[in-house]
């Protein structure tokens, strides 16, 4: 699995758990009710092998984001207070209104940041440097970043 996609799966993981939380007034969402508020929200690309099936039962990406659930509470970003809770920690909440301010400045510095991001998240955008870039943050997530850093801000 490449370092980007799992920065960008648990970035992806963390603000659903603090929107649950702080918008939706679900302090203590199930593992279940997490996945599926990501899926719907569209705060996460799903390529077509995310899709598939694994043997825990579940699809690839679910399998993928309760794999991070771990390093993301031995961080103390989030924790389980019981089997299949998944709770934001405080450390989690600044952790995610800290990436929200960075968001919106950059956002904000961009005379159109929905065409810019929409130009490099394109899986047909072509580089100088040649690298692979993947996407898996969605518009949707930035724009939840920007609505954290908004609300964080009044």
């Amino acid at each position: 699995m490449k370092f980007g996609k799992v920065k960008q799966q648990r970035r992806v993981l963390l603000v659903a758990l603090y929107v649950l939380r702080k918008f939706h007034d679900i302090p203590t969402p199930r593992r279940q009710v997490a996945l599926r508020f990501i899926r719907s929200s569209g705060l996460l690309f799903i390529p077509p092998d995310g899709e598939k099936d694994c043997s825990a039962g579940c699809k690839v990406w679910e399998e993928e984001l309760s794999y991070h659930r771990l390093a993301l509470k031995a961080e103390g970003l989030i924790k389980m207070p019981e089997w299949g809770i998944w709770q934001i920690t405080e450390f989690g909440e600044r952790d995610v209104e800290a990436w929200a301010q960075r968001v919106k400045k950059t956002t904000d510095s961009k005379s159109d940041w929905i065409a810019d991001f929409k130009a490099r998240s394109s899986p047909e955008a072509e580089f100088e440097d040649h690298f692979n870039y993947e996407y898996y943050i969605t518009e949707q997530t930035i724009r939840w970043g920007i609505k954290i850093a908004t609300e964080i801000v009044e």
